[in-house]
């Protein structure tokens, strides 16, 4: 449970900075409605709270370990 755990957080982790790093070559055109980069840009912030927090899944995870 623990590896999962950081395993979402990682890849929220990734998909932000990937929709951060999108938007910010494309510039206004990372915020067109329709576009990919804008869909994964919304969508990230849902994916990253959905499963629950950065700050919950570090928690469960170190409880997991015993640390």
């Amino acid at each position: 449970m623990a590896q999962v755990c950081l395993l979402k957080n990682h890849a929220t982790q990734t998909m932000q900075f990937c929709a951060d790093q999108g938007v910010q070559i494309l510039g206004g055109m990372g915020f067109m409605r329709g576009t990919a980069c804008e869909r994964i840009y919304r969508e990230v912030k849902v994916m990253t709270i959905g499963g629950g927090t950065e700050e919950i899944m570090k928690e469960l995870a170190s409880r997991q370990l015993g640390l």
